[in-house]
This record gives structure tokens, C-alpha cells and sequence, in this order.
């Protein structure tokens, strides 16, 4: 879709302008030290740190973008534990993930092999890695039996087979040919569905048998779950008999507030669903001993997951009785979602469980006794903690701040730690400044935290431009943990401060304040955000004259509410967002008002509409660009163009850009560079007052 009334020849300026934005920003990294766009999205991250099952190795990745050659570029480290030593060990370009062990001590990882993804094992012994699966279509995620000798593996499933015993079935007709017209030749290419989504679109569980180093050809694929299953996550029991899957049984892609857990036969596929039926369970663990089984559960069955904390429960496997080990605990458990991130993880013991959780801005590792049901709280780190494991003793774990892109730790749970690897170094010439936590005043009586950035050299009473940025979800949080996606640091150091925020609606604060936005999307977190931004005006800190707005996804929903519902902000940058409720119930998955409104049809129409910033648009006159991934699922693309047209009507200053290819993230390194550089230049234009930055055309209203 073109933008409305972008005259050739300005698209060819508009083109060239960019282009020389992104071409300086490259040449000024190849000459200074100043902290460009191009820099900051080729920055190097450290992810998925995985400990061997003797726990003398850790491997993990290192990855980063290539703006030159727009790709992603990762590569593997192995750590010696003892030796506090690392090497690389992997150097193709080629995506490298699903880090795992092989019982045996063999590392594994998905690649893709004949453009599918297999899983591969390196038995670090000299030789080169090798797959040990060949699956049509590719593996999705797998696990290792206790042997080694099978995988459990995510794969999509077989073509059903027709019933051998339906009676009078005619193999040649064409059900179609009972309709009353003729059918065209081409109808193949029709797309037919007789529900929003296809339960044979999602991998099912299967038992591949694999070789030492090598695909098995003696034992064919067995596929242990079927539709309407849509399995996420497996866990093997030490006997290797069970499988604890959880699933989604609406066969739904996108949904995940109706996972349960089930204990399934891995000789059969007899499956017996263990968790209550009327809330979300998930990401369940078996302890080593085989006694036990651990898995996180809603507290409350009157609300949907989105609206929940989550205890971890453990179920005796004989007795089948379930204790709730954590109890009344306000933090959230298994990261900074709603619904967790990663399984909780059994000590060697069988009786201590860690799990990483948000409490506030932080997160760190927690340590549950399941006999005395008590939780305890074993780091205290600096910044956030990122991706952890814990095997044969041994605990490692990344931590970064909004200042340091990161660094790997090893050592034992609740010991000093060791720093076996870092990319710190990579931001060390840039004097990034670490953000300041602020507590500010929120929307009646309550309050507001966010880190606060500021410019080289400034400080609290300069009364400084400002950028105030609302994160995605409702349901997550800013913490103090580094990003590859915003580039608030370098907003800051063109003259900005920006501002980060929590308002209510968000986890780690608390069931109250989790519950603060439902049924009540962009009005009381909306208040809230007001309010902190009056607060800091009030301190002297920002200028309430030159303020502006952004945000991702429910961030997106945020900045579109801002600019519908007041007129303070000079410029606006609005990202995967939505901006009419009832429109997005019937483009995007539904399920986020499903869990906050009623079906318009019952009854919930008119709130909808008038939660809605559509329902405002008449008083839009804030600049603002909007910007959205053309393949975006959970936020139909249709969102950003209604709203897009909606202002270029009411002749308020816009421009939309979509992204070819793009999801629910925009992520190609040469999209991020472009959809970075037009928000760091519309800030610029619109806050700034920089004419020379890329501002709108002048939009042509409709006449009334």
C-alpha cells in the first residue's frame, strides 16, 4: 500500500534522505566513537546458556546483525566450567538454536539441513556435527529421552488416513461435484475454512529414534499426539516411559490462557490431562528421583491467565495429590510475562526447584522448598537476569543491564559466581549512562516506576525535550535488563530524555495492579502515565512543551490512545498498534478482549467503541507516524491502515509505513535500521523543531 498522496517526485527525495540518514550513521560509526542507530542494532547479545549434564560445560550464543549483508549472524561458545575458559565453536552464518545436551554428554542444536531444520549433535570430540534427524518438514523443538536414544520432537503431523470402514465411499467423487453450480478448474487455489484457525497447521509429538551420530532408518517417526491438540512444551520422565506435554487443546497458535498438562504414555499415546481443567497450566518438570512433578497453574479460576499470578504446583505421581508450593507471593514467577517463559528446574536433591521471577523492575532466581513450601530469593544482581540453566550442580545465567548488553555467569546456586563471558566490552567506548529508576506519581493515589535516560552531561533540572515510551503486552514490564530492539540510548544522546514506563496492567507488581486495565484498556493506565509525566514536569525535569510519545504493540494501542486523548504532544510513533477495538476483534486473534471485554454482540459494544482511540479521531492533531509488519498476526496490519486513514481524513500530519514479510516483530536488520531511522527523524522534526529532519507531507483532508 502507498502512502496517501506521496507525489513520485517526493518519494524519490524521501528515498534519498533516508538513505543518506542511514549512510551517515554508518560512516559516522567507521570514523567516532558517537553511539549511532547502526551501532546500536550491531551490538552482540549472549543468549540461551545451557549447562551439560555433568555440569563441567556451558554453551550458549552469541549472536548479532549484520547491516551490510542484512542478516542475523550467530555463533556457539563452549565454556569450561573449571577452567573458567571459552571457545568458540561454531563459525557458519547459518541460525543455530534449541541448544540441549545429549544424555551422554554430546551437545545438540536445531540448523537447517536441506532447508529443514534437523537437530544436530557434536560430540565434541574433534569431528565435525552431524544431523540425527531427517523429518519431513523439519523439526520445531525436541527432547532427549533419558537413554538418548529417542527424541521427542515437535513436527508437523501426518496426513490422516482415510477410514478403511466407512460404508459406500466412492474414491473418485468429488464432494464438490454435489454443488449446483459448476466447479472451475482453478479451484484448487481457493482458500476454504470452516474455523479461524486449522488444527492441521500445528506440529504434533512425535518418537524419533535416532543413531549415535546419525538419523535412524531401522525405526520409523512415531506420532504420539493428534489433533486438536497443539502441544508446546514436553518434559520426559527418568524412567523414560512418561511424557508430561503441555498443550493447548483449542488447537490455537496464538492462545495460550488454555494450556493444560498431561501425563502421556510414550508407548501408546494414552493421555491423562492432571491439571484442573477451569485454568491455564503449563511447562511442567519432572524431579530427578521420578516421584514428583512440578509445573506452573493460575491462582484464581474466575480469571483468564492474563489477569493471573502463578503458583508452581508439585503432584505426587503415585498418590496423584497436588500441593501449591508458593503460596500468597505478589512476584511473578517464571519471568516478566503473564504466563511463563521457561520450565521451573529441579536441583539434583529432588526437593529444592529455582525459577527466575519479577518482582518490580528486577528479576532474579528464586530457590522453592517443596516440603516446607517456602520461597527464597538466591540472587540480588545489579541489572536483570536473561536465559539460566542449572545441571550436575552447576548454575549459569546471563545478566544485563539497560547499559551493558550482557554477560554469562557460572558457578553453584547460592555461591559467588564467575564472569566466563561478556560483550560489555562492545559498549565501552560510548559512555552509555545506566538509566535511573524512578518512582513517580501514578493516577489516583497509586504510582509509577520506569528508568529514566538522559543526556550526556544533563541533569535533573534542564528541563530537557523528552521521549516517553510504553511498553507492550499489557501484561509485561520494563526492567533494568538490556534491549536489541529500542534504541533508547541512543535517543538520549541526541538531546533527549526518554522515559520508560510501567502504569498498571503490568506483572511484577502485584494481582491488584496485574488487574488494573481490565475491561478498561487505555484509560486507567493511560491516567497513570499522565500523571508521571506531570510529576516529572513538576520537578523540573522535562519540558512539557516539547514532549513525545511511542510505543510497540500494546505500546502501539497506548501511543494511539495518547494522541486521541490529548493534544500535549508535539510528535507520535506508533508501532504494531490497534486502534479500533471493534474492528480488531474480527482481524486479529481475539482472545486479549476476549479476556478483558465481552463479545460486542453481548453487550460490550458501545465500551469497546469508546475505549476505542478510532472513537476520538476527530481530535487527533498530533503528527504521527505509524508503522506495522504486513504478516502480523496478533495485530492485523489492517489496525495501522484504518488509522492511517482515519488522520489523513481528518488532515492531521501521518505517514504509514508497512514492512514486507514482517510479523508481529519487525526484525530484518535492514527494516529495523529504516523503521528506527524514521522515528529517531520524526522526534527530531516534530520535538526538536529540526527542519532539515524527514516530517509529513501535508495531508489532504476529505471535505466534510
Amino acid at each position: 500500500m502507498r502512502t496517501a498522496h506521496l507525489t513520485p517526485r517526493l518519494s524519490i527525495w524521501l528515498l534519498a534522505t533516508l538513505l543518506a540518514v542511514f549512510s551517515v550513521s554508518l560512516a559516522t560509526a567507521a570514523d567516532d566513537e558517537s553511539y549511532t542507530l547502526a551501532r546500536f542494532l550491531e551490538i552482540p547479545t549472549l543468549t540461551a546458556p545451557s549447562v551439560s549434564p555433568d555440569g563441567k560445560l556451558v554453551v550458549w550464543r552469541e549472536t548479532r546483525r549484520n547491516l551490510e549483508d542484512d542478516k542475523r549472524i550467530t555463533r556457539l561458545w563452549l565454556g569450561d566450567v573449571k577452567q573458567n575458559e571459552a571457545r568458540q565453536i561454531t563459525f557458519i552464518d547459518g541460525s543455530t538454536g534449541g541448544l540441549a545436551w545429549r544424555p551422554d554428554g554430546a551437545l545438540s542444536f536445531v540448523r537447517a539441513h536441506d532447508e529443514a531444520a534437523q537437530v544436530w549433535v557434536n560430540p565434541l570430540d574433534g569431528s565435525e556435527p552431524r544431523p540425527v534427524t531427517d523429518i519431513e518438514g523439519g523439526v520445531g523443538a525436541y527432547w532427549w529421552s533419558p537413554d538418548g536414544k529417542y527424541l521427542a520432537v515437535l513436527a508437523d503431523p501426518a496426513e490422516k488416513e482415510e477410514d478403511e470402514d466407512e460404508e459406500d465411499v466412492d474414491e473418485d467423487a468429488d464432494p464438490l461435484e454435489a454443488m449446483v453450480y459448476e466447479v472451475p478448474e482453478d479451484r484448487q487455489d481457493w482458500e476454504v475454512r470452516d474455523r479461524m484457525e486449522h488444527p492441521e497447521e500445528y506440529q504434533q509429538v512425535w518418537i524419533v529414534a535416532v543413531g549415535q551420530n546419525s538419523p535412524c532408518s531401522k525405526e520409523e517417526p512415531r506420532m504420539l499426539t493428534n489433533s486438536p491438540w497443539n502441544p508446546q512444551h514436553v518434559a520426559w520422565s527418568p524412567d523414560g516411559q512418561t511424557l508430561a506435554v503441555t498443550f493447548n487443546p483449542r488447537f490455537s497458535g496464538l492462545v495460550d490462557e488454555d494450556q493444560q498438562v498431561a501425563l502421556v504414555n510414550v508407548a501408546d499415546g494414552e493421555a491423562e490431562v492432571i491439571s484442573a481443567l477451569d485454568r491455564h497450566a503449563s511447562l511442567a518438570a519432572f524431579s530427578p528421583d521420578g516421584k514428583k512433578l512440578a509445573y506452573y497453574t493460575d491462582r484464581d479460576a474466575e480469571y483468564r491467565a492474563y489477569l493471573n499470578l502463578k503458583d508452581i504446583v508439585v503432584r505426587d505421581l503415585a498418590s496423584g495429590e497436588t500441593v501449591v508450593t508458593t503460596g500468597s507471593t505478589q512476584i511473578t514467577l517464571g519471568g516478566n510475562g503473564s504466563t511463563p517463559g521457561s520450565a521451573p528446574v529441579w536441583d539434583k536433591d529432588s526437593r529444592h526447584l529455582f525459577v527466575r521471577a519479577a518482582d518490580g523492575a528486577n528479576l532474579d532466581l528464586y530457590k522453592i522448598d517443596t516440603k516446607k513450601n517456602t520461597l527464597e530469593q538466591v540472587t540480588d544482581l545489579a541489572g536483570n537476569m536473561g536465559g539460566m540453566s542449572l545441571a550436575g550442580g552447576t548454575l549459569a545465567y546471563l545478566e544485563s543491564s539497560l547499559d551493558k548488553p550482557g554477560s554469562l555467569f557460572v558457578g553453584r546456586p547460592g555461591k559467588k559466581m564467575k564472569e566466563m563471558a561478556t560483550v560489555n566490552d562492545a559498549v565501552d567506548s560510548y559512555g552509555l549512562q545506566p538509566a535511573q529508576l524512578m518512582r513517580l506519581a501514578g493516577h489516583d493515589g497509586g504510582f509509577v516506576e520506569g528508568f529514566l535516560f538522559l543526556p550526556p552531561g544533563a541533569g535533573m533540572d534542564e528541563k530537557l525535550p523528552a521521549i516517553i515510551e510504553m511498553h507492550g503486552g499489557p501484561y509485561s514490564r520494563y526492567g533494568n535488563s538490556w534491549t536489541s530492539r529500542y534504541p533508547w540510548q541512543v535517543l538520549s544522546q541526541q538531546g533527549f530524555a526518554v522515559l520508560i514506563v510501567n502504569p498498571r496492567g503490568g506483572t511484577g507488581y502485584g494481582e491488584e495492579f496485574l488487574r488494573g486495565v481490565h475491561r478498561n484498556f487505555g484509560t486507567d493506565d493511560f491516567l497513570d502515565i499522565m500523571a508521571a509525566i506531570d510529576d516529572l514536569v513538576g520537578r523540573g525535569v522535562i519540558d512539557e512543551d516539547r514532549l513525545g510519545f511511542t510505543g510497540y504493540s500494546y505500546g502501539g494501542l497506548m501511543t494511539n490512545v495518547v494522541v486521541s486523548r490529548t493534544d500535549r504532544f508535539k510528535a507520535a510513533v506508533s508501532i504494531a498498534g490497534i486502534w479500533n477495538y471493534v474492528s480488531a476483534m474480527g482481524q486479529n486473534n481475539p482472545q486479549l478482549f476476549i479476556d478483558s471485554y465481552d463479545q460486542p454482540w453481548d453487550g460490550d459494544l458501545q465500551l469497546m467503541w469508546d475505549h476505542s482511540p478510532a472513537s476520538r479521531a476527530n481530535k487527533i492533531v498530533t503528527p504521527t507516524l505509524i508503522m506495522h509488519g504486513t504478516e502480523d498476526h496478533p495485530v492485523d496490519p489492517r489496525q495501522s491502515i484504518e488509522m492511517f486513514s482515519y488522520l489523513q481524513m481528518n488532515g492531521t500530519p501521518s505517514r504509514l509505513v508497512l514492512y514486507p514479510g514482517e510479523g508481529h516483530g519487525i526484525n530484518k536488520p535492514s527494516h529495523m535500521i529504516d523503521y528506527q531511522t524514521r522515528e529517531l527523524q520524526w522526534f527530531l522534526h516534530y520535538v526538536m523543531g529540526d527542519e532539515e529532519a524527514v516530517g509529513a507531507e501535508a495531508p489532504v483532508p476529505v471535505e466534510e
